[in-house]
């Protein structure tokens, strides 16, 4: 079985610890951040397919309490990124796989309670497209 390594790019890191409500700006964008400063995004899962070779899944989960936006790439053979965006509820999860894979993954995310700010807020933050 071929091994995956996670390239985890923090993009919200606070000096200090804020909470949500302290954390929310006028664009709905908050910090992506658990009240204890822990990051909201995380790997609940990676695999390869036990059905299509070549195939790798990640599943993301958002355990904090509000929404998140968030930006995920799997790597392929050819050094090519797959990359996608989504928001992710509470609690929620949302995987991306893709063919031809490497099993290299990254991913970013940024709170936003408001989908309709998902652009706004993800232009906020440096680098969010490489």
């Amino acid at each position: 079985m071929k091994g995956a390594i996670a390239l985890v790019v923090l993009l919200c890191s606070p000096l200090a610890v804020a909470d949500y409500d302290s954390s929310i700006d006028a664009d709905s964008c908050w910090d992506g951040r658990t009240p204890t400063g822990s990051p909201c995004m995380v790997v609940a899962d990676s695999k390869w397919s036990t059905y299509t070779e070549g195939k790798f899944i990640v599943t993301y989960r958002n355990v904090c309490d509000h929404r998140i936006y968030a930006r995920f790439c799997n790597e392929r053979n050819t050094g090519n990124a797959d990359c996608g965006a989504s928001g992710i509820a509470a609690g929620d999860t949302k995987s991306w796989s893709t063919y031809k894979a490497s099993g290299e993954h990254r991913y970013r995310w940024i709170g936003v309670t408001d989908a309709s700010k998902d652009w706004v807020c993800s232009g906020k933050v440096d680098s969010w497209n490489d």
